[in-house]
């Protein structure tokens, strides 16, 4: 049966502007990245075999970025399981708050993926690159439609390719051709590199421009207007309000006064 594409609100679609050290700060003490993977067994796997690759990559880091930022996006590209674990556990964890807090277990990979699409596209637009790309994703299986002149979003990380051919690869049921300015090109980031990969962020919001149905399956062009972020510095609001507040201001004064930006774990 199809589906309709909408603001997917059930995403969890932090953006954690303004919060990022905080962020960096509160997963290191909250030990987030230990409870992670002790609860899923491909995790930690999938995450040092991201780790040898990036080793072998010409790649080096960019400024802002830790080894977490580069891990992320490299162990997502890998279209392994967790890719799709953690697409549909964003896709749904923002339901609630308490969903979040309580039943979302990919709090350190969410920031570390979200917080890297983010550098990399800073970068690749302080480099005069595209602000914005068009590129194409293809689906399998699934018949997904829109209304035209609707918005829509993703709710989740996306995955596209510069290049259509490699876009229908993965599936022609369901082709999308998108202008995307929020998302980053991978380039050495990515594990398959032959893909021409671009990464969209789940609060990137998209105009229909059209829909079409044909033999070869559903046809839908979309355009980025924009973002939305229900949430905002979730995971560190619920600290904040959890203590006084005074720690994580003092942390963010302090970072501010010596400039630096911490790469913690």
């Amino acid at each position: 049966s199809p589906i309709l594409m909408d603001m997917a609100l059930q995403s969890f679609d932090d953006q954690y502007l303004g919060c990022r050290e905080e962020m960096m700060e509160e997963l290191e003490q909250g030990d987030y990245f230990q409870k992670e993977i002790a609860a899923n067994k491909d995790y930690l796997r999938l995450w040092k075999k991201a780790q040898e690759a990036l080793l072998k990559s010409p790649v080096g880091l960019l400024r802002e970025m830790c080894d977490s930022h580069a891990i992320a996006l490299m162990a997502y590209t890998m279209n392994s399981s967790l890719h799709s674990q953690l697409n549909w556990a964003t896709s749904t964890a923002g339901i609630s708050p308490e969903h979040y807090r309580h039943n979302f277990s990919f709090k350190y990979f969410h920031f570390y993926l979200t917080t890297a699409i983010q550098i990399l596209k800073e970068w690749q637009s302080s480099m005069g690159k595209h602000k914005c790309y068009e590129v194409h994703r293809g689906v399998k299986d699934l018949y997904i439609e829109a209304k035209e002149g609707s918005r829509v979003r993703f709710g989740r990380f996306t995955s596209t390719s510069h290049l259509r051919s490699e876009a229908q690869k993965f599936g022609n049921e369901t082709l999308f051709t998108v202008t995307t300015c929020l998302g980053a090109a991978m380039q050495g980031f990515s594990y398959h590199t032959s893909e021409k990969e671009v990464l969209i962020p789940p609060y990137e919001i998209f105009l229909v421009k059209s829909f079409l149905q044909t033999q070869q399956g559903n046809r839908l062009h979309l355009r980025s207007v924009g973002n939305y972020s229900k949430y905002q510095c979730q995971l560190v609001e619920a600290s904040r309000s959890k203590n006084s507040g005074y720690t994580a201001l003092a942390s963010a004064i302090l970072s501010s006064v010596l400039g630096v930006s911490l790469c913690l774990a």
